[in-house]
């Protein structure tokens, strides 16, 4: 078998499939893939795989012991990712399943010469793109072992975090998209960002929505609220915390207004023009008691939320989120303006808004010993903890919010390092995500990229 030869592993339950097959890909054909055995024992398709150094695997979901998880299992085979094809039974909704665990395509049973035929193409490009996805720094692998037992003997809570800062373009958007990514994408839990800033919504540029994504923005939902509200009677201030039991957002409408990025990240469009964060359903008693719904719902729905909020207290949603969020996490940049701006709002929220002070952590964002200003001199002014200092990346941040795409997602320079520490303190697990990543993706490979380059131009 040359080196360009791909290897097919078949877990069919039918004889007559695999013979079809064997027409196809059985020894010396032409075709460049080659069927190295047969199964019709679900429990063995991982271990045989693996073993066989397969790169495809052609599976029956109705296989007896077969493991939908085995799908996962072998695309981030530590050696290399070995993609699973369906093969699909006329009978039930199997395709939307698998498509959902990560098969790279499929054919319909029974098979016959032309669906056994468009595997070849398939395959192939199944493969290449896996490859491809592997050697890229965006490549993120599955949670190891000794991950999954961190997880499981839940070292973590589910919190929300409100990132804020007294002063306008610290870089709270930038630290609240990234570590949305961080928990979202590379941790892979459950995440919901809430762009929240009143004065105007940047989380879908950044993040690189197209324009038929804005529609379903946080103020669609504010006025979904305010029709819930009007149908059902007003609720004043006072019943901010202790709403009744009828509530005025459902999950579903909720889940409704949410899009989708990457993995487990799903987003809340900020207002898309300035002057709609004056509209009347963000105002006074209504802006907060959407708010309270909104995040209460969301507590239900998501492991994290994230939101980035504006600078202005007065802000009624912005108040209350800040009420209601686990932790703060205040930005400031680290010159003198900055430092004393948060100080005299801090004193204010600490003193007459009585926000508790102990959930606040101090975020140190661009920052460079040369600047003129220690670390330590920050904290002891704002009498804050420290939970992650973030460095200077000027043109690397300025790119990747052109490009639409985190920071911590397509690098893992010193910028994104600092972003998955702070990530960390709310999900430890995912600081060996992080160096896991750092084992199997990104880094130049050259076994990889030598077999990507001989599938696609041919062995040299």
């Amino acid at each position: 078998m040359s080196d360009r030869n791909l290897k097919l592993l078949l877990a069919l339950r039918q004889w007559g499939d695999v013979q079809q097959l064997n027409a196809v890909f059985g020894p010396e054909n032409p075709n460049g893939i080659e069927i190295v055995t047969w199964t019709q024992d679900g429990s063995r398709v991982f271990n045989d795989a693996t073993s066989l150094d397969a790169d495809i695997v052609l599976v029956d979901p109705t296989l007896p012991a077969f493991e939908p998880n085995d799908i996962q299992r072998l695309y981030h085979h530590e050696q290399k990712p070995i993609v699973t094809l369906g093969a699909i039974p006329s009978q039930g909704d199997w395709g939307s399943k698998l498509y959902q665990l990560g098969i790279k395509g499929h054919v319909d049973l029974p098979i016959g010469e032309a669906q056994a035929r468009a595997l070849v193409a398939m395959g192939h490009q199944a493969v290449q793109d896996a490859l491809r996805e592997r050697s890229s720094p965006s490549y993120i692998p599955q949670v190891s072992t000794q991950v999954a037992q961190l997880i499981a003997t839940h070292g973590w809570e589910k919190s929300m975090v409100a990132v804020w800062g007294a002063k306008g373009g610290v870089g709270k958007s930038t630290v609240s998209e990234n570590l949305a990514a961080v928990l979202g994408v590379i941790a892979n839990r459950n995440t919901v960002l809430i762009d929240a800033n009143m004065a105007g919504g940047n989380a879908h540029i950044h993040l690189g929505f197209p324009e038929s994504a804005i529609a379903k923005n946080i103020a669609a939902l504010a006025r979904r609220y305010q029709m819930n509200l009007s149908t059902q009677g007003y609720r004043g201030v006072g019943n901010v915390g202790m709403l009744s039991a009828q509530p005025l957002l459902s999950p579903s409408e909720v889940q409704g207004h949410l899009t989708p990025f990457r993995n487990n990240l799903r987003v809340l469009i900020g207002i898309p023009k300035q002057f709609m964060g004056g509209d009347e359903y963000f105002q006074g008693d209504q802006g907060r008691s959407f708010m309270h719904e909104l995040l209460s719902v969301l507590g239900g729905l998501a492991d994290f939320v994230v939101m980035d909020l504006g600078q202005d207290t007065n802000a009624a949603v912005h108040l209350q989120a800040l009420r209601e969020a686990n932790y703060v996490f205040v930005v400031i940049n680290p010159d003198a303006a900055s430092v004393r701006a948060t100080g005299e709002v801090m004193e204010t929220l600490f003193k007459h808004v009585q926000l508790d002070a102990k959930k606040f952590r101090l975020v140190v964002n661009r920052f460079h010993p040369e600047h003129g200003i220690a670390r330590k001199d920050i904290v002891n002014a704002l009498r804050m903890p420290e939970v992650g200092v973030v460095p200077d990346g000027g043109p690397k941040v300025t790119a990747s919010l052109n490009r639409g795409y985190p920071l911590v997602i397509d690098s893992r320079g010193e910028i994104a390092r600092a972003i998955v520490s702070i990530g960390s303190t709310l999900y430890p697990p995912v600081s060996q995500v992080w160096a896991h990543r750092g084992k199997l993706g990104g880094e130049k490979h050259e076994g990889l990229g030598k077999k990507l380059t001989d599938l696609v131009f041919g062995a040299g």
